[in-house]
């Protein structure tokens, strides 16, 4: 004899779909009402706490939620440097490969930094030095890209890379160079300087090496041989001394 049809009961079906509901109805209930804005502002406290030769401010939060915010009128400050770092806004996203994502804009001039769970850092893009250094004597846009990577604890960089270029920057006392360019690569505190050339006041290519100072930039020395051009000759210049003279 055959045994009638017998159709599953969908009460177990039921039950998981109630219950995936009330999961996604409270993973939306912290999204939405979570004060988020408060929580990053937190994290951002905490981090300034443990940087002590660096130091953040900001203005407001918004665009906030449990995986990015935006933070404008964004400062940070370095001991034994004149000044601040001034951003427009810097917009972080939070993920896993990289680890964070954050947009710098400076005044209109964007530029993007990752930074990975290795201690990596990327970052490539333009930066408006006339609005990033508050109006100061440095004025002009750079082009800067490259590759550091910085353990946890370290104060410079264990290697990597610096490429930076801009076709005119005014410094101290406007003075313009244009067409300047400047490669390196960093193991510490060592620099190569793989190319540093310029265009005006003076048509100059050359390499050397660096000593970085990490307790002030201004005091990082330099060593550069190269070629000078003027007119349509060419003799060999060497030169040499410490961040500070070459740029005040």
């Amino acid at each position: 004899m055959v045994k009638p049809y017998s159709k599953p009961s969908s009460l177990p079906g039921r039950v998981l779909a109630r219950i995936f509901l009330i999961f996604i109805g409270f993973l939306l209930g912290v999204a939405l009402f979570t004060p988020w804005d408060k929580i990053w502002a937190s994290a951002l406290s905490s981090i300034d706490e443990k940087l002590p030769t660096i130091g953040l401010t900001w203005g407001s939060i918004d665009h906030d939620g449990p995986f990015g915010f935006r933070v404008m009128d964004f400062r940070i400050t370095v001991a034994d440097t004149p000044g601040d770092l001034h951003f427009k806004h810097a917009y972080v996203k939070m993920g896993f490969s990289p680890l964070a994502n954050v947009q710098l804009n400076t005044g209109g001039s964007k530029c993007q930094f990752d930074m990975y769970q290795n201690g990596s850092f990327e970052f490539e893009g333009d930066l408006n030095l006339t609005y990033l250094l508050g109006y100061s004597d440095f004025k002009g846009i750079l082009r800067a890209s490259g590759n550091l990577f910085m353990p946890a604890g370290s104060v410079l960089p264990k290697s990597g890379w610096v490429d930076i270029r801009s076709p005119q920057l005014v410094l101290p006392g406007d003075k313009i160079i244009e067409d300047i360019a400047f490669t390196s690569e960093i193991k510490g505190a060592d620099m190569n300087i793989r190319d540093f050339s310029m265009r005006l006041p003076l048509t100059y290519k050359s390499a050397g090496t660096a000593i970085l100072n990490p307790d002030n930039i201004y005091l990082t020395t330099f060593k550069l041989d190269g070629e000078m051009t003027v007119g349509k000759q060419s003799f060999p210049y060497a030169v040499e001394g410490s961040l500070a003279d070459a740029i005040w």
